[in-house]
């Protein structure tokens, strides 16, 4: 037996973390509570300033798509078929949820075929699941035809300049329209294609750690801060400037992003841990990302409109009662499709949504 000492798996623990916390933020957005901040609903400032979220998890997935001898690059037929299956199973959830809602006269016919043929308020979170999809199936393509990675981010650097042009920069010069298309609109569909330049981008942080690695702790810290402040100023003037609450993504947004994807890994592997958060990031995140919008319908349109309370009671009540079902259903799905395929299947570490 050798007598070398084992070498310790290095984790980042505070992402997993980080990213259920993420996903506590998104139940309390998406619930829409009547609380105001700043002259605002607070969940439109809420999730104006957390616009960072969404650019947070593409690039935590193109990040563990990276591989120094490639396994991980040669496992991505086996990731893209993980994504799928997710998808699949909200399609179908949804849609079966959505047929008993329209039988209860809970939603219109309108609401079912969008939620079919697209996205409608109770799934319409099911757009970051398509395109992480969409960017596997990219990368598959590309490494299955022997094509370098960087053709992606060429595609991902003209979305998101497309995006930050129409979504940010427009507003604040006044130009409205394009080609007789309204600017904000071309944003809000652009967002969608955020994924294509942060997760090629997390590939890259990756492949590229030995400079990153490099970069001084404390700039990282002064970026993160310089994005914070701009991003709350940019929420708090982008309404009145526009007429609506938030922007699709904001500067600040892109600035905080990426220094605080950088510093998870810069915390010791033993600090910050909670590892009640740490389980339910390896192993429920998925399926606490596919069930939190059901959850929140069912508790804000069907249980919450017959309880006799003031509204700021009923929102906190939804919103803490949409969390914990949340964490428990999420909890058995996992199990079962543990029992089902085995933990290869269940596990997936490049799956960090919002």
């Amino acid at each position: 037996m050798s007598d070398a000492p084992a070498v310790e798996r290095k984790e980042n623990y505070f992402l997993r973390t980080f990213c259920v916390l993420i996903i506590f933020c998104i139940v309390f957005v998406h619930y829409e509570p009547c609380y105001q901040l700043f002259g605002m609903n607070a969940y439109d400032f809420v999730e104006g300033v957390g616009r960072f979220a969404m650019p947070v998890f593409f690039m935590i997935s193109g990040y563990y798509l990276y591989s120094a001898d490639g396994h991980s690059e040669r496992n991505l037929k086996k990731k893209t078929l993980r994504i799928l299956i997710l998808l699949v199973i909200m399609k179908v959830l949804y849609f079966v949820l959505d047929l008993i809602y329209y039988g209860a006269g809970i939603i219109s016919s309108d609401e079912l075929i969008s939620g079919l043929t697209t996205m409608n308020w109770s799934n319409k979170h099911i757009w970051f699941v398509i395109f992480l999809f969409a960017a596997y199936v990219l990368h598959w393509a590309l490494y299955k035809y022997h094509k370098d990675f960087k053709y992606s981010m060429i595609f991902g650097i003209i979305c998101i300049a497309i995006l930050i042009f129409t979504a940010d920069v427009c507003a604040w010069i006044g130009l409205d329209e394009v080609a007789g298309i309204g600017t904000y609109n071309i944003g809000q569909v652009f967002y969608c294609f955020e994924g294509f330049f942060f997760f090629p981008l997390g590939y890259y942080l990756h492949k590229r750690k030995d400079v990153t690695d490099n970069w001084s702790t404390l700039m990282l810290f002064a970026l993160l801060i310089i994005g914070a402040a701009m991003s709350v100023w940019e929420v708090l003037n982008f309404q009145p400037m526009t007429g609506v609450p938030y922007s699709s993504l904001y500067f600040g947004s892109v600035i905080i992003a990426i220094p605080l994807f950088l510093l998870t890994f810069r915390i010791p592997e033993n600090r910050l841990r909670c590892r009640p958060l740490e389980y339910m990031g390896r192993n429920t995140l998925p399926w606490m990302y596919a069930f939190y919008m059901a959850i929140m319908f069912f508790f804000k349109f069907v249980v919450m409109p017959g309880i006799d309370a003031p509204e700021e009671i009923k929102d906190l009540v939804g919103i803490l009662a949409s969390a914990v079902l949340d964490i428990i259903l999420a909890y058995l799905m996992f199990k079962f499709m543990t029992r089902l395929f085995g933990n290869k299947l269940t596990r997936s570490a490049e799956f960090k949504p919002n």
